[in-house]
């Protein structure tokens, strides 16, 4: 069954890119984005204000005002009749596995195919373009109840997979670096207040009802974050319509960290689509001119879009079974996460290290805390494997993806960043990648084979949190060109 938790289908929610003073555009065929200086697309002083001004005169309301593009709403009559175009309602599902045809749902407006569309006079000086921005694809009591197949819980099984625990035991937490997360929404639930967690929620300035996420995802998968740094500060900016605006939103908190569980589904497409320039700027923006370190899932059989930007640290999946050898785990490629190449960005190649993930049909595998009775709790109770055999409204659900691979990789890049505060970007990819353990066996869910050093299914390998820890500790921000090869 599909459920629409929310309906968008009354007015366009909209990035304007403000026209850079240099005369660049991010929509050159040869994006100025990836293939130039960011800073050339930067607008002359106080066109952005000026941009933000005009349109509220016209009647357009201005959510936020960014360095390159503007986050804005507007009814569908006003949009059409200021820019003589037309646009259409469509219905989309929030959940991300490719094997999950049914889910949550949203409904919004999206330009017609091929209808005009011309910036009036008014706004010529000020704007390049405007796009409608698509809701983007979620790549999904205090105490849990118990089911009766191999899963892991957080933070103790998740903690111990990833090498954090030893982390932890030398006072290494993530205490004072603030980790950000744009997602579907933060509830409180018992299971953080329990364990004395810093989780706080703020909506971006499209969204309503900070105490409430009425999906799940959010709440869950934030959870990923506390198995490897229970002292991180963290922030969730429950998104609204435009997930551009809340990602620009939480940039603007200026954490050492953001992590995204979410993103947009490109297969066969060599260049960009419009509608995504604003936020690849705002992503690139982040990494280059904040030196925020972003991690985004790579998917679940998706060609996800920003996970396969270069600029991020793109999480894909490692399955790690229940037969202890030794003080180890067995390591495989995650069936249900994305691997593969780009050919919007030519050479590179996703996932870049791995967090962990289960396996087809669903990724039933990590006991997560989620709001009572919302999306996510009651569309996954059922009987396992395609169910979680939990109850449709206790606030707990089984699931993973890489929606939980990039918070687990989130919180022991915050473990870094407390260890060396002055780590770059990306050094801390260089560090997990140097550090990752190799796994050997295995498929992706796009059929990449794992194998014995850097491979198509994993990339580097599962992020190793202790590895990646004694490796920080022996650099500074100046050995970034002499760090060990990465196998």
């Amino acid at each position: 069954m599909t459920t629409v938790v929310e309906n968008r289908s009354d007015h366009v929610h909209f990035e304007a890119t403000v026209r850079s003073e240099s005369g660049s555009s991010m929509f050159d065929e040869a994006s100025a984005t990836q293939n130039a200086s960011i800073e050339t697309l930067a607008p002359a002083p106080g066109r952005a204000e000026a941009a933000a001004l005009e349109l509220q005169r016209i009647g357009f309301t201005v959510r936020h005002i960014g360095t390159y593009s503007i986050s804005g709403e507007a009814s569908r009559t006003l949009w059409e009749s200021t820019f003589g175009t037309r646009v259409e309602r469509r219905t989309q599902t929030l959940n991300a596995g490719t094997a999950q045809p049914e889910g949550a749902a949203v409904t919004f407006l999206a330009h017609v195919p091929d209808a005009p569309f011309v910036v009036p006079d008014s706004l010529q000086p000020l704007i390049e373009r405007a796009y409608p921005q698509f809701p983007p694809l979620f790549f999904e009591s205090a105490l849990p109840p118990r089911v009766a197949y191999h899963h892991l819980r957080v933070p103790d099984d998740v903690g111990v997979v990833l090498r954090a625990s030893a982390v932890n035991e030398r006072g290494i937490t993530g205490r004072g670096v603030l980790v950000a997360m744009a997602d579907t929404g933060f509830y409180k639930h018992p299971f953080y207040r329990a364990h004395g967690y810093n989780y706080n929620a703020m909506l971006a300035p499209d969204a309503i009802r900070v105490e409430h996420d009425e999906v799940g995802h959010g709440t869950a998968e934030a959870a990923n974050i506390f198995a490897s740094a229970r002292d991180v500060d963290f922030v969730g900016v429950k998104m609204g319509a435009n997930p551009t605006l809340a990602f620009k939103a939480a940039a603007d908190l200026h954490p050492a960290v953001m992590t995204n569980s979410w993103g947009y589904h490109l297969p066969l497409l060599t260049t960009l689509p419009n509608f995504l320039r604003p936020l690849e700027a705002a992503v690139i923006e982040a990494v280059r001119m904040r030196g925020i370190t972003v991690c985004f899932s790579a998917g679940n059989g998706h060609i996800a879009f920003p996970g396969m930007m270069p600029d991020v640290i793109s999480a894909g999946g490692v399955y790690a079974d229940q037969t202890q050898l030794g003080d180890d785990f067995p390591l495989e490629a995650s069936d249900y996460a994305s691997s593969f190449t780009s050919l919007i960005y030519p050479g590179r190649h996703v996932p870049d290290v791995c967090g962990l993930v289960g396996r087809l049909p669903r990724a039933v595998y990590i006991m997560l805390p989620v709001e009572p009775g919302d999306a996510i709790d009651t569309q996954l109770a059922g009987a396992f494997p395609n169910g979680d055999d939990t109850k449709p409204n206790d606030g707990w659900a089984v699931i993973s993806g890489t929606s939980a691979a990039s918070p687990q990789i989130a919180g022991v890049a915050a473990l870094l960043k407390q260890v060396q505060p002055g780590l770059s970007p990306d050094l801390i990819k260089s560090l997990l990648k140097a550090s990752a353990r190799d796994v050997t066996t295995g498929k992706s869910a796009t059929g990449e084979p794992a194998g014995d050093g850097v491979d198509g299914a994993t990339g580097y390998g599962l992020v190793d949190a202790f590895g990646a820890y004694r490796l920080a500790r022996s650099v500074t921000p100046r050995q970034l060109y002499t760090l060990p090869s990465p196998r």
